[in-house]
């Protein structure tokens, strides 16, 4: 390199709220949880996290379900930011080994779980967050009717998410 006109150094960091929700605001994506690029898993996490809460949020104000249901977004996706966080975390130090024993070793095992079918499908299931759906469904909402103190919409029209 002869001529650097700007340079800047990456660092990694993994971080995640202490709380989803304060009150009416909420966190969802990067503002939620913050995770090293590897494994290319933030983006989809950030917006199965605004599907979910905007799912949520249309039930509340439709009144399929009562505001305090909305805790369950914070039941669902932090479990998901955790494992994806743990995840990016092993990836990283995986990919940013420096040495050639460790890399050697770790090639090894890779060579060898691309071997194992089972292995490899659990692997791909991770990566893809597809392992991580059970933590996008919401549970159905209450069979109760919810008593609203105001209309939830002007007469004939619906809100949805």
């Amino acid at each position: 390199m002869l001529d650097l006109s700007w340079s800047s150094r990456f660092r990694v960091h993994h971080r995640l709220v202490r709380s989803y929700r304060k009150d009416r605001l909420f966190l969802m994506g990067d503002a939620a949880h913050v995770h090293s690029p590897a494994g290319g898993q933030g983006m989809n996490t950030g917006i199965i996290d605004a599907v979910v809460l905007g799912q949520l949020l249309g039930d509340v104000v439709n009144g399929v379900r009562p505001e305090a249901d909305l805790d369950l977004y914070e039941t669902l996706r932090r479990p998901a930011a955790e494992e994806v966080l743990e995840l990016a975390g092993t990836t990283t130090v995986m990919a940013l080994t420096r040495s050639a024993v460790k890399r050697f070793v770790r090639n090894l095992v890779l060579s060898m779980l691309n071997l194992n079918p089972f292995l490899k499908r659990r692997i791909a299931l991770k990566l893809s967050g597809l392992s991580r759906a059970p933590l996008a469904r919401l549970p159905a909402p209450s069979r109760e009717p919810i008593a609203q103190t105001k209309p939830a919409a002007e007469p004939g029209l619906k809100l949805v998410a």
